[in-house]
């Protein structure tokens, strides 16, 4: 009894964690605007985790390009925040080289982003370039 209780408490806590760009439009929030996520991004680091639970470190260097690794993978592309605040990145070789843009929403002191409307991840902001990517 007391295993399921602590499953059930824990899948509660999982899904409060999991949120739809639609759950958070409905509760009143907005993506960030080109102003804020240009702000927030460049000359930082992001470091995340994929909707799909592998873990990054991504660093946007001002001048628009940006180099990342992620597990023993490590990719360089260019980076920019389009005139509606959506963040674009394209690598060389991750996501085949597609250039792919996301909104992001900050959320419990966290960046969530939303590729076409799906979850993509999350992901927090360090100062600088702290990792030397």
């Amino acid at each position: 009894m007391n295993r399921l209780l602590a499953c059930a408490a824990a899948a509660l806590l999982l899904g409060a964690c999991a949120s739809t760009e639609k759950e958070l439009i409905d509760k009143g929030m907005k993506p960030l605007d080109a102003t804020r996520a240009q702000a927030l991004l460049s000359g930082n680091t992001a470091t995340g985790t994929t909707a799909s639970g592998n873990g990054f470190i991504i660093y946007n260097a001002p001048d628009g390009t940006s180099r990342g690794k992620s597990g023993s993978s490590s990719d360089a592309g260019k980076w920019e925040v389009t005139s509606d605040g959506q963040h674009c990145n394209q690598w060389k070789t991750w996501r085949g080289g597609e250039r792919r843009c996301a909104k992001l929403y900050e959320v419990d002191g966290e960046f969530r982003y939303f590729e076409g409307g799906k979850y993509g991840g999350r992901y927090k902001i360090e100062q600088g370039n702290p990792y030397r990517l």
